[in-house]
């Protein structure tokens, strides 16, 4: 059976709103093991680490990426690496950048861990940039009113992409995101319906 490899966002979880839409949606199905969505490492090249390790085991089954934010930075990183076809939902393209504004005590608001964020972790993320980008492999699924990310990054970063949904309003958590879950199961041939 293949599989969806969700990937959370920046201070999220493995139980954040889309990847349960997407876990709901299988599970109808009688599908719940078609959807992985791990609790990630805070620090960049750990959580890179876990998503590898989970890759490289499910590989042989067929395994398609959806990331948001700066998992959708973490899935970049990674489709290029193994071939996979992959989601990116409202990308965090500039995360070594972006995430500068957070250096000091973090407290996770869902995991309530805590932990520091240093300049460490930003060379972490600097190794994981990628410039060219392969079209075929993306979705690239923006909404311009994303508070957080200015989607013109994300239209730059990946100027062609196999398929794009780029909608006015919305925002960073892409709302209305279940419109999609039935198209995503399909996209990751989990479902041929």
């Amino acid at each position: 059976m293949a599989i969806l490899l969700y990937i959370h966002g920046f201070n999220s979880s493995e139980r954040s709103h889309k990847a349960t839409v997407l876990m709901d949606e299988a599970s109808k199905r009688g599908l719940s093991n078609a959807v992985i969505s791990p609790r990630l490492s805070w620090q960049p090249a750990q959580a890179i680490k876990q998503l590898e390790t989970i890759i490289e085991a499910q590989q042989h089954q067929g395994i398609t990426l959806i990331g948001s934010s700066l998992g959708g930075f973490y899935a970049a990183y990674l489709a290029e690496k193994y071939r996979l076809n992959t989601i990116l939902v409202n990308p965090a393209v500039q995360a070594p950048t972006l995430l500068k504004e957070y250096l000091g005590p973090q407290t996770n608001p869902y995991t309530q861990d805590e932990y520091e964020l240093t300049e460490r972790h930003m060379l972490e993320l600097e190794q994981l940039v990628i410039t060219q980008p392969t079209a075929e492999l993306y979705w690239l699924m923006i909404q311009e009113g994303d508070e957080v990310l200015d989607y013109k990054e994300a239209l730059k970063a990946f100027p062609k992409t196999a398929r794009l949904t780029h909608e006015e309003k919305g925002d960073h958590s892409f709302t209305e995101f279940e419109r999609f879950s039935s198209e995503i199961l399909r996209f990751a041939q989990i479902i041929t319906d």
